[in-house]
C-alpha cells in the first residue's frame, strides 16, 4: 500500500470524526451560553445562583476549544504568517511546511502523552471540583483526545506532502534523513541542550527564544503551536527537561478549563448572532439616511453604521464583511471611488475592536489582569473620536473632489425617523450588555453569556435568524474560539519560560534607568507595533507583545487602562496594514471587482487618521479615562 493510500484512508476517517467532534462541541457552546443566563436571571430574580455555574462552564469550555482545535486543523484554519512561505515555490512550501508538520507532531504527542499523565495523577490523588465534587481526570483526557485526533489530522497532511514529494529512492532517503534529523534536534534541545558549556544567561535565553519564536512563524508553523514549541524549549533549557514536560502535561487543561477564558466564546457567539440576524443592514439603513445626502455621505454613514454594529458584534473582521456586503453594492450605484469605497469599510470595520465589546480588549484585560468593563467603558469615547475623525476626513476629501463621493439621495425627516425603528434592537443589547456589567448585575464574563442569549432572542424575535443562522452562528464562534483560546494556551506556555527568563523585567529595569523621557520610548513601542502590524496577524501580535511591553509602559508611569485603548488601537492598524491586513483580504470575497493593490491604496488616508488619533489619545489622555472615572464615583 503506498503513502498516499494511507493519507487518503486516514482522511477518510479524520474528516468526519473532527467534524462530529465539533458538532458537539458546539454544542457544549450553546449549553455554555444558556447555563450562564440561567445562572444570571435566577440569582437576580430569586436570589438562587446555579450551583456551580464556574465549574460547569469551565468544564463546557473544555469540550468547547478541545474538541474544535483539531476541526480547526483539518481546515486549516489556524493562523499562520505565510509572508515568506506564499513566496515560495510549490516543491519549496512542501518541504518546508513537512518540517513544521514534523515538529508539531512531536509537540502533540508529547503534550498526549503528558495529559494522559497528568489525568492519571489527578486520578490518584482524588483530585474534584470544590462544588460539585466532580473528578477533574475525565476532562483532562478530553484535552488529552483533542490533542490526539489533531496528531492525526497533522499526521495525514504530512503523508500528503511526502506522497507528493517522494518519486524516487533518492528522494526517500532525503525525506527520511530529513525528518530524522528534525526529530533528534528537538530531543537533543529539549534534553542536553542546557548541559552543554556555553550556556547563555537568563535574559540571553529570553532574546533567543523570541528570535526562535520569529523564525518559526516565518517558517509557517502556525502561531499556537510556534509558541508551545519555544515555550517547551525554553522551560527545558533553562528549567530543566522535568519542568518543561511538566507543563505539557498541566499547562492545556489549566488553561482551556479557566472560568474567565470562557468570556472569549461567549462575546463571539453574541458577535456572530448579530451577524447572521443581518443587524448590520438595519444599522446601514438608518446611517446613510441621516447622512447620505452630504458629500461623501454614503462612506460616512458606512463608519457611522460600522460603529453601531461594532458595539454589539466586537469582531472587526465580521464588521468590515458585513458592512461591506451592505454598503459596497450602494456605494457602486452612486459611482464613489473604489478606493474611498473599500477603505472606509475596511477602516470602518476597525471599530469592531475598538467599540465595546471587544475582543482585543478582552485578551488585554487577560494578560495584564485589568477589568474588562473598565476596558469596555475606556472605549467608548475614544470610538466615537475615531469615527468623528473618519468621518471629518471623508467629508473634507469629497467636498474638494466630488467624483471621490457624490451625494447620496434625499430622504424626508419622517423617513429619517422611520428608519430608526430598525436599530433599537442594537442600541438594548448594547445598554443591557455594558450596563449590566458596569453597576454588577453580572460579570464581564456572564454579560458574554447575556450578550449572546439577547442577540438569539432578538434575532428570533424578528424572524431574522432561522435554525440554520443558528447553526452557522454556532459553527463560526466555535471555530474562532478554538483558534483564539489555542493561542492563549500557547501564550501561556511561552510565557513560563518568558518569566523564567525574567526578560520583561529587566527590560523594563533597564528601560527605568535609561535618561530618555517616556513619551520618546512610548513612541518607539508604537512604532514596533506599525511595524509588526505589516508582518504578523493582529491577535497574535497583541499576545506576544503585551507580555513584554506592559511591564515596561508601567514601570513609566502611565494607565494601564489607558494604554490598553492606545494598544488596542494599534492593533485596529494591524487589521488594514499590508501585507497581513486580515479586514481586507476577508474584504476581497465581497468586492472582487477591486484588486488588492488598490485596496490597500484606498485604505492608507484611514491609517493616517488612525495615527492622529492616536496622538490626541498621547497628548490628551483623559479622553480615555473621563468615562470610566466618572463612573467610578
Amino acid at each position: 500500500m503506498n503513502i498516499k493510500k494511507i493519507a487518503d484512508m486516514l482522511e477518510a476517517v479524520t474528516g468526519p470524526l473532527t467534524r462530529y467532534v465539533n458538532e458537539a462541541g458546539i454544542f457544549f457552546l450553546a449549553m455554555m451560553m444558556l447555563v450562564t443566563t440561567v445562572d444570571v436571571f435566577s440569582r437576580f430574580l430569586f436570589n438562587m445562583p446555579v450551583t456551580g455555574s464556574i465549574e460547569i462552564t469551565g468544564f463546557l469550555l473544555v469540550a468547547t476549544i478541545m474538541l474544535g482545535i483539531p476541526y480547526a486543523a483539518s481546515k486549516k484554519q489556524h493562523v499562520t504568517i505565510d509572508i515568506l512561505t506564499s513566496k515560495l515555490s510549490e516543491k519549496s512550501y512542501r518541504a518546508l511546511n513537512s518540517i513544521t508538520l514534523l515538529v508539531a507532531l512531536i509537540l502533540f504527542a508529547v503534550m498526549v502523552w503528558r495529559s494522559i499523565d497528568y489525568a492519571m495523577l489527578m486520578h490518584k490523588m482524588n483530585r474534584v471540583t470544590a462544588v460539585l465534587r466532580i473528578p477533574i481526570a475525565a476532562f483532562i483526557l478530553i484535552v488529552a483526545f483533542g490533542f490526539a485526533l489533531t496528531f492525526f489530522v497533522d499526521f495525514a497532511h504530512l503523508l500528503h506532502n511526502i506522497a507528493a514529494g517522494i518519486r524516487t529512492r533518492k528522494q526517500a532517503f532525503i525525506w527520511i534523513t530529513v525528518g530524522v534529523i528534525v526529530g533528534v534536534s528537538v530531543y537533543l534541545s529539549a534534553t542536553w541542550l542546557r548541559y552543554l558549556p556555553w550556556r547563555v544567561d537568563l535574559v540571553t535565553a529570553g532574546l533567543m527564544g523570541m528570535a526562535l519564536l520569529f523564525i518559526a512563524f516565518l517558517a509557517g508553523l502556525p502561531v499556537f503551536t510556534s509558541l508551545i514549541f519555544v515555550g517547551f524549549l525554553g522551560m527545558c533549557y533553562l528549567r530543566g527537561t522535568a519542568a518543561g514536560l511538566s507543563i505539557m502535561g498541566s499547562s492545556p487543561y489549566n488553561t482551556v478549563s479557566h472560568y474567565t477564558f470562557s468570556v472569549i466564546p461567549l462575546f463571539v457567539l453574541m458577535g456572530e448572532f448579530c451577524f447572521f440576524s443581518g443587524l448590520g443592514k438595519d444599522l446601514y439603513d438608518m446611517a446613510y439616511k441621516w447622512v447620505g445626502t452630504l458629500p461623501g455621505g454614503l462612506a460616512m454613514g458606512t463608519v457611522v453604521a460600522c460603529g453601531g454594529f461594532a458595539a454589539v458584534c466586537g469582531d472587526s473582521m465580521a464588521t468590515a464583511v458585513t458592512m461591506g456586503t451592505v454598503a459596497l453594492p450602494e456605494m457602486r450605484r452612486y459611482e464613489y471611488n473604489p478606493r474611498l469605497a473599500v477603505g472606509c469599510v475596511a477602516a470602518g470595520g476597525t471599530l469592531g475592536v475598538l467599540i465595546p465589546p471587544s475582543l482585543a480588549f478582552i485578551l488585554y484585560a487577560l494578560l495584564t489582569d485589568q477589568s474588562i468593563a473598565t476596558l469596555f467603558i475606556a472605549g467608548i469615547v475614544p470610538g466615537i473620536l475615531l469615527i468623528s475623525l473618519f468621518m471629518i476626513s471623508i467629508f473634507l476629501r469629497a467636498r474638494r473632489d466630488p467624483t471621490l463621493g457624490p451625494p447620496g439621495p434625499r430622504t424626508s425627516l419622517k423617513e429619517k425617523i422611520y428608519s430608526l425603528r430598525g436599530v433599537w434592537a442594537t442600541l438594548i443589547l448594547f445598554a443591557i450588555v455594558i450596563g449590566g456589567m458596569y453597576v454588577g448585575v453580572f460579570t464581564p464574563t456572564e454579560g458574554g453569556g447575556i450578550g449572546a442569549f439577547g442577540a438569539l432572542a432578538i434575532g428570533i424575535g424578528r424572524r431574522r435568524l432561522n435554525w440554520q443562522g443558528i447553526i452557522s452562528s454556532l459553527l463560526e464562534a466555535g471555530k474562532i474560539s478554538a483558534v483564539c483560546v489555542g493561542i492563549l494556551l500557547g501564550a501561556q506556555v511561552f510565557g513560563y519560560f518568558l518569566a523564567a527568563s525574567k526578560l520583561p523585567i529587566e527590560l523594563a529595569g533597564l528601560v527605568t534607568k535609561m535618561q530618555v523621557p517616556a513619551p520618546i520610548i512610548l513612541i518607539t513601542i508604537l512604532v514596533i507595533y506599525l511595524f509588526l502590524g505589516c508582518l504578523m496577524p493582529a491577535i497574535p501580535m497583541l499576545i506576544l507583545t503585551v507580555p513584554i511591553f506592559y511591564p515596561v509602559v508601567m514601570a513609566l508611569g502611565y494607565d494601564p487602562i489607558w494604554f490598553g485603548v492606545i494598544m488596542v488601537l494599534m492593533f485596529e492598524m494591524a487589521v488594514i496594514t499590508p501585507p497581513m491586513g486580515i479586514n481586507v483580504l476577508a474584504l476581497q470575497t465581497v468586492t472582487r471587482d477591486v484588486s488588492l493593490a488598490e485596496m490597500f491604496r484606498g485604505i492608507v488616508p484611514f491609517l493616517a487618521v488612525m495615527i492622529v488619533c492616536v496622538g490626541i489619545l498621547i497628548i490628551f489622555p483623559d479622553i480615555v479615562l473621563v468615562l470610566p472615572t466618572l463612573l467610578s464615583h
